[in-house]
């Protein structure tokens, strides 16, 4: 009886040590879990990684992108694109709308010595012009053609781009208690400038065309040529400019015929030959920073 009680003892050990060496079904799936949710975490991680890459390589690439823009531009105004090509028939509306950068403005890329300056006192004479602006060579007066008086405004010529830059970097500081305006002013394609009977000198001299001779006025005229006008001109700056001599019947520009590009003049006609003979007054005078030139025509 005591032999078989221990043989039952000794057979419930053996199955205790059994059951001990038997993996714990739910110890190895969590631990199957934990491997998975690590596999998730370096996934995850992974793909942050790689995505914070791709920003930064985004980033790098817009960079370059508007670093080449800005050189783009850079170049466009030192080739004189745009508005700069064409100073010499725009420059008073890219004055007045301050269009011109900095660094066209400080550089004069095109080399330009020709320019305009206005607001002037009347009483302005050379040598305080020429003391307050260094540099200039020669200066056209803008003067009325009848009583010779002096506008307030001048083209001038200086003696190198250099020079040009720093005359235009004056532009809207004080002189003698006015505000200067001064920009750059090309002469108009095939215009001679300096005149040449100036070169060598300066003083008052011609506008770079030899004076024309005026056409008489035909019975009863009451039409009238505009030259000389700015590229920027429109309608009501015309009949601002003629508002004291009568009333106006008529105006029309001259264009080029394949193109539609303004020409620089066109015709104005009024309603009475008084009106008219009170216009050719105004001949010489400046009108957007240009000397107007008044003729008869039929």
């Amino acid at each position: 009886m005591k032999e078989k009680k221990e043989k039952k003892e000794k057979r419930s050990r053996e199955e205790d040590l059994v059951l001990d060496d038997v993996p714990d079904p739910s110890k190895k799936k969590s631990k199957k879990k934990d491997r998975d949710d690590d596999d998730d975490g370096g996934d995850s991680r992974r793909a942050d990684k790689k995505s914070k890459k791709s920003k930064k390589r985004e980033d790098e690439i817009a960079e370059e992108v508007e670093g080449e823009e800005m050189e783009k531009e850079k170049e466009d105004v030192g080739k004189g694109s745009g508005s700069v090509k064409e100073l010499w028939k725009n420059g008073e509306q890219a004055w007045r709308d301050q269009s011109l950068d900095a660094e066209y403005l400080r550089t004069n890329p095109d080399g330009i010595t020709r320019l305009f300056c206005g607001n002037l006192k009347l009483d302005m004479t050379e040598e305080t012009l020429r003391a307050h602006i260094p540099g200039i060579t020669f200066i056209k007066w803008q003067k009325d053609k009848v009583s010779k008086q002096f506008y307030g405004s001048t083209f001038l010529e200086m003696k190198d781009p250099k020079a040009a830059a720093v005359a235009v970097a004056m532009d809207r500081t004080k002189f003698q208690g006015r505000p200067l305006k001064i920009y750059y002013c090309p002469p108009r394609p095939g215009d001679v400038w300096p005149p040449v009977a100036a070169r060598g000198g300066g003083g008052d001299g011609g506008g770079g065309r030899k004076a024309k001779p005026k056409t008489p006025k035909p019975p009863g005229g009451k039409k009238r040529y505009m030259g000389n006008l700015a590229y920027s001109i429109d309608d009501d700056t015309i009949v601002e400019f003629f508002k004291d001599c009568g009333e106006m019947r008529g105006l029309r520009w001259l264009v080029n015929e394949h193109t539609g590009d303004f020409r620089g003049g066109g015709f104005v006609e009024f309603t009475t030959s008084e009106a008219a003979d009170q216009a050719i007054l105004k001949d010489g005078q400046e009108l957007l920073g240009r000397a107007i030139w008044l003729d008869w025509t039929l």
